[in-house]
């Protein structure tokens, strides 16, 4: 139930299993996920998960607060309320404070409604789960198994400090890509400016000699000409192909860089799927040392992974609650390496899952690092190397009638 005047109706993953013991996945609209839990349940399911769709971590940190023009960043309000809660305040006192430094009036509004709901005596969690648009489910049932083991504090902690890490890696994946985009979109403005102002020129020389001109330098000519006859209708196209690049990456970005065209790139895909392991593991080993069960905490880390991987992932899940064991059921399902199916037994006989978890993600984010580091020394180079040829190519065939006319004047 959600009784403010600016919720929504947002789409739900869910898991469940029916009557007879299959396994389901289904997608339901609802206001919240309690909702979409008894619209499921109704059918005669019972809801082993229910997250919101397309909640990635990546986008799990800018939590929308009202109607979008503000964000509330989610790490930086774990770590506040875990400080506010060691330095002893209750929790209505923590959130008070914060809504009293807040400067935003849409956020204090939703802080000034937690404090009005958890006065009239509900649970923390509860009071979070019905604003599915500005906390992550993660961070909720985090909070929900803080409750019941008393270490709120150190949960906050740890899901800042998991985020941070999460967001440490994209900032680095993101950092890389930054340069190659610019050296291609200057690269692109050299060449669009010499097919459309220094071709043109040329050409009057050139066609004043009134010698043969080779067919690719006419075909250049006749671009530039084309291009240097219509700029408006060329200056549109590039803006249209900047402000569509600009709109693909703001998609991909709100997906989560979830995108079966992404995933197939020969570079990128790869890429995408080790940080994507990365946060999975990172991620349910932190549910799990907050005390959420492995199985569960897998189960709300699926949405996570890519679309292919969390099909895989609710096969493996459901083989682990039949009695397999966690490393073979993820290897089978492709989701661990040799490396992290030798740590998962370790974690099998001594119990350390959490631990575990969060080394098999450490180990993974080392291997994107240098997979990242690799993949921007070998691409920069390379597209120097062809934006270097492109413009070569041009003014070698600008000067190539020139040279033509100089050997036949000796």
């Amino acid at each position: 139930m959600n009784n403010s005047p600016i919720s929504h109706v947002i789409e739900f993953d869910i898991v469940a299993k029916a009557q007879a013991g299959a396994m389901r996945s289904l997608r339901l609209a609802a206001v919240d996920a309690a909702a979409a839990t008894r619209l499921a349940e109704r059918e005669g399911l019972r809801v082993l998960s229910c997250v919101p769709h397309r909640s990635s971590f990546a986008r799990a940190g800018r939590g929308s607060v009202g109607t979008g023009r503000t964000r509330l960043d989610i790490a930086l309000f774990a770590h506040e309320l875990a400080s506010l809660l060691d330095a002893g305040l209750g929790i209505i006192d923590a959130i008070e404070t914060l809504a009293e430094k807040e400067r935003l009036a849409e956020t204090r509004r939703v802080f000034e409604k937690i404090v009005q709901s958890l006065k009239e005596g509900r649970n923390f969690s509860g009071v979070m789960s019905e604003r599915p648009d500005v906390f992550p489910q993660l961070l909720v049932a985090s909070i929900s198994a803080s409750e019941q083991t008393g270490d709120m504090a150190a949960a906050l902690r740890r899901y800042s400090a998991n985020f941070e890490t999460l967001r440490t890696i994209r900032s680095k994946a993101v950092g890389a890509a930054v340069y190659p985009l610019m050296l291609l979109g200057v690269g692109s403005l050299v060449v669009l400016f010499l097919l459309a102002v220094v071709v043109p020129k040329f050409s009057t020389l050139i066609e004043s000699t009134r010698g043969e001109i080779p067919f690719a330098s006419q075909v250049l000519i006749g671009l530039g000409r084309t291009i240097h006859a219509h700029p408006q209708l060329v200056a549109a196209a590039f803006i249209g192909a900047f402000l569509s690049l600009i709109l693909a990456v703001r998609h991909a970005s709100r997906a989560g860089w979830n995108l079966p065209v992404l995933q197939r790139l020969p570079i990128v895909g790869p890429l995408i799927r080790i940080f994507r392991h990365a946060q999975f593991y990172r991620t349910s080993g932190m549910l799990i040392e907050g005390g959420i069960p492995a199985v569960r905490a897998f189960d709300m880390c699926g949405s996570l992974l890519t679309p292919e991987d969390s099909r895989k992932l609710a096969r493996a899940v459901a083989s682990i609650r039949e009695g397999a064991a966690i490393g073979p059921a993820l290897q089978l399902a492709g989701l661990a390496d040799p490396v992290a199916l030798r740590m998962l037994m370790v974690a099998q006989r001594t119990g350390k899952l959490a631990e575990i978890l969060a080394r098999i993600a450490a180990f993974q984010e080392a291997t994107l690092s240098r997979a990242i580091d690799v993949a921007t020394r070998l691409f920069e180079p390379i597209l120097m190397l062809c934006i270097g040829l492109i413009i070569g190519a041009i003014v070698v065939l600008m000067y190539l009638p020139i040279f033509d006319l100089a050997s036949s004047i000796q």
